[in-house]
């Protein structure tokens, strides 16, 4: 448990810079894996899109600068007239339905079990990363982040 903390604070520490930086090289990891997996007609934007929002929920909140960070991801699976209000309204509906989120994020689990373990780990970092975009990982985010951890590294 000490670890998880360390890594949170580490993350939570990343200048702007450094940020962008690692989410890039994280992600730059993890497309093409998704990709190279996604036979059920899935496009690997639907996946990362579909984790980028389970990690922005995990803390039942959105802001503009988690908006700004994912604004790429959103627009090539929503569309490019997508915008922050149409993000914050998503977010609220989704509040609304915790069970969607849930069966997205139990879908997710299910994928993702055929990827590699390190893989997977790559893309827990990714959304512990996500998670940190504002500067923090509150207890709802690492709760969330210790869920996914749970379900995907133990259970393959």
């Amino acid at each position: 448990m000490k670890d998880f903390n360390e890594l949170c604070r580490s993350v939570e520490e990343l200048s702007p810079l450094e940020y962008a930086a690692v989410l890039g090289r994280t992600s730059l990891k993890i497309m093409p894996a998704i990709r190279a997996f996604s036979e059920d007609g899935r496009t690997c934007a639907e996946v990362l899109a579909a984790f980028v929002i389970a990690s922005v929920y995990a803390d039942g909140k959105l802001d503009e600068s988690e908006y700004l960070l994912m604004a790429p991801l959103f627009k090539a699976f929503f569309g490019e007239d997508f915008d922050f209000e149409d993000a914050k309204k998503l977010a609220k509906e989704w509040r609304k339905e915790g069970r969607a989120v849930k069966k997205e994020v139990d879908y997710l689990v299910d994928f993702l079990g055929t990827l590699s373990e390190e893989l997977k780990g790559d893309i827990i970092f990714a959304c512990l990363l996500m998670c940190a975009v504002d500067g923090k990982v509150s207890l709802k985010e690492k709760a969330y982040i210790r869920q996914l951890m749970s379900c995907l590294l133990y259970t393959s």
